[in-house]
């Protein structure tokens, strides 16, 4: 199956920060946003429900959004990188291997405790570890991309040396980290966080 287009109308719109992002409304970046919201809520994304929401047409809601998968898709690395972000903001007090660390526990815990997200892995396991952890979802490649240049902010300070490229060290503990977060919750079991962390420690060594 081929990946899903990295962005959409609807994604791009949403990231201009002088949108109206609070309302529903008919524009692509109130699509986006109420998609969004409904996944908040605990909702099944559903389309139909949606296009009635914002009174258009399913067609209008494609062209704006992609398929539902493809909205899915943006919206959890939207989540995503929201708490990556403010991890990242969070923690200025460290530096090289200490900020990718702290930054990682904190970013990999909120993902374990989003109850929507937990929803979703229970009630469409198949489709959440498809679009969470292959190409296809575009969400594993942000993240890495995402990590990676975390990496080589810490690089280029001085701060950090690593063994091998940033992109290749990234995917690696992206890959490594999917198991012990996603696999972990579908089976039942509490998501070992600094098992984890402690894995990226020795990457980084």
């Amino acid at each position: 199956m081929a990946a899903l287009l990295e962005e959409t109308p609807a994604f791009r719109a949403a990231q201009d920060r002088d949108a109206e992002l609070t309302l529903t409304r008919a524009t692509p970046a109130g699509a986006f946003r109420a998609g969004r919201r409904m996944f908040l809520r605990g909702e099944r994304l559903d389309m139909r429900a949606l296009a009635a929401e914002l009174r258009v047409s399913r067609a209008t809601l494609y062209r704006w959004c992609g398929h539902r998968d493809q909205l899915l898709s943006d919206v959890l690395w939207s989540l995503s990188h929201q708490l990556f972000e403010q991890a990242k903001a969070d923690h200025p007090e460290h530096t090289g291997a200490a900020r990718v660390l702290a930054i990682f526990r904190q970013h990999v815990r909120e993902i374990v405790a989003a109850r929507p997200l937990q929803v979703f892995l229970q009630q469409e396991t198949h489709s959440a570890l498809r679009l969470l952890t292959s190409e296809y979802g575009r969400v594993q490649a942000r993240t890495v991309r995402d990590l990676a240049s975390l990496l080589d902010e810490e690089l280029g300070a001085g701060a950090l040396k690593l063994r091998g490229d940033a992109g290749s060290l990234a995917y690696a503990i992206v890959r490594m980290t999917e198991g012990f977060i996603y696999h972990d919750t579908v089976v039942g079991t509490e998501p070992d966080v600094e098992r984890a962390a402690s894995m990226v420690a020795l990457l980084l060594a």
